[in-house]
């Protein structure tokens, strides 16, 4: 039996409530027994209560009020109510005000096991469906944004805005920057996050398949439509969908799109007659629209449509203190994963991630340090096991002995500036055997601060000791 699932039996028969409180717990429930309604609401305030059996005719606090008090204090708790004969008015009555079920006198134990049994059965679903909604709130939380740059914290202050507001969002970026995950943040946080998310990637459709995938077709509409379906749109009702590559759509079904987008009704493919849709629209592009409008690829009235608010992602290279940042935090992630508990990145591995350009964004990264934690045999991950391309970029420099290309002064500086303060606390920490107070006084920096810089440049306990 399910141990938090509790029955209560009141009555104030010493007899009925004693053979009830018996029957319950030689059948496995957890159940006590009180002798009055104020004695019984008392319990349910003080514990979790799952279920009530409570008589009608009680002197004090009878059935009826006690169903009440209980409703109001812990609506949860599921009440079954004992009636006698004649008093089929008050078990009507208490269904109304949201009984479970009634018992009328002498009523059959084996009825009332059944009763219980099935409140059990429901008890335990609901507690299976909050498990459920909390193992997908972590999941979730754990593909969250994760960022300590300025821009990312201005996008994800956009976002906090933009989510309870029911408008349409165009969020524009490179591939691999996230864009999928800040429409599935705007969507969990919106009024509509109870109602399907429903993502179509605009490029990987045929422009034949699109419309019916999109708007549905009706039965008959060609050939092997032999029932109606519904499209993206209308399985999206009431809730999100996500619009990816949207710059990919052809001209003919951007007309369309349009009369989603202002008019929210669409028109299956082999119908005549509009369905009214009810969808918030997120559409996502890594190629400029605006540009698009201006050479006349893209509709001018379908993108003010769309671009009620616009959320541009900066790309990895223009945010480089993100890059260490991200770097150990899929680390932590694929070392859980695949067990390797123990590992950690090399200075050279920092040194060269910090940098590479990036044209693959977040995605890349989270790749590259899938493949490390995979082929790294540990406990220190080397800069051998990196991509050819990215072995020894660090060093490079031109002939004159300036700083290569790689973004514009304040990109670089920070990427070198990193560098040195890496070598610089490891090599510190590795005076004081590890011991951050000691390296704190030494240096002349706050142990707090000492502590920020250590976890942001991913400074491992096995480089200092």
């Amino acid at each position: 039996m399910n141990e938090r699932f509790e029955v209560l039996v009141v009555d104030d028969d010493p007899s009925i409530r004693k053979r009830c409180v018996q029957l319950l717990h030689k059948k496995g429930y957890a159940v006590k027994g009180a002798s009055s309604g104020i004695a019984a609401l008392s319990m349910v305030k003080s514990r979790r209560i799952a279920l009530v059996i409570a008589d009608v005719r009680m002197p004090g606090l009878n059935g009826i009020e006690l169903l009440e008090k209980i409703k109001e204090i812990s609506p949860g708790t599921e009440l079954i109510i004992i009636t006698g004969y004649g008093t089929v008015e008050s078990a009507v009555k208490a269904i109304k005000l949201g009984a479970y079920d009634y018992l009328t006198k002498p009523f059959d134990m084996d009825k009332m096991l059944k009763v219980v049994e099935n409140v059990s059965t429901q008890f335990s679903l609901k507690e299976e469906i909050e498990l459920l909604k909390e193992k997908l709130n972590t999941r979730s939380d754990s593909c969250d944004i994760v960022s300590i740059s300025d821009k990312m914290l201005r996008v994800s202050k956009l976002i906090e805005k933009v989510a309870p507001i029911d408008c349409n969002v165009l969020i524009q970026g490179e591939s691999g920057t996230g864009k999928s995950l800040i429409a599935q943040k705007i969507h969990r946080a919106s009024p509509r996050s109870s109602n399907n998310f429903v993502v179509v990637d605009c490029a990987s459709l045929s422009e034949a398949l699109l419309e019916s995938e999109l708007f549905g077709y009706a039965k008959g509409a060609f050939t092997g439509a032999y029932a109606n379906k519904d499209g993206f749109f209308k399985v999206a009702d009431h809730g999100t969908i996500f619009l990816d590559e949207i710059a990919e759509l052809p001209m003919p079904l951007q007309g369309k799109l349009l009369r989603m987008a202002q008019d929210y009704e669409i028109v299956p493919v082999g119908s005549t007659t509009p369905v009214k849709i009810d969808t918030r629209i997120i559409a996502a592009t890594n190629r400029d629209l605006d540009e698009l409008v201006r050479e006349g690829r893209f509709r001018e009235d379908l993108f003010f449509r769309l671009n009620v608010v616009r959320i541009d992602v900066p790309p990895l290279r223009k945010r480089q203190e993100d890059i260490v940042f991200l770097a150990c935090f899929f680390l932590e992630k694929f070392k859980k994963k695949f067990a390797k508990t123990d590992l950690t990145l090399g200075q050279e591995v920092l040194a060269s991630i910090q940098a590479y350009e990036w044209p693959g964004n977040v995605r890349e990264l989270e790749n590259l340090m899938q493949y490390l934690v995979v082929v790294s045999d540990g406990p220190v991950i080397k800069a051998e096991s990196l991509p050819e391309k990215m072995i020894d970029i660090r060093g490079e420099r031109t002939d004159d002995g300036a700083l290569p290309p790689g973004g514009d002064f304040n990109s670089v500086r920070k990427r070198y500036l990193d560098s040195f303060t890496r070598q610089y606390l490891v090599n510190a920490m590795r005076q004081n055997k590890g011991n951050i107070s000691s390296t704190a006084r030494q240096i002349n920096v706050p142990r707090s601060s000492l502590q920020r810089m250590i976890k942001r440049l991913c400074i491992s306990d096995v480089e200092t000791s």
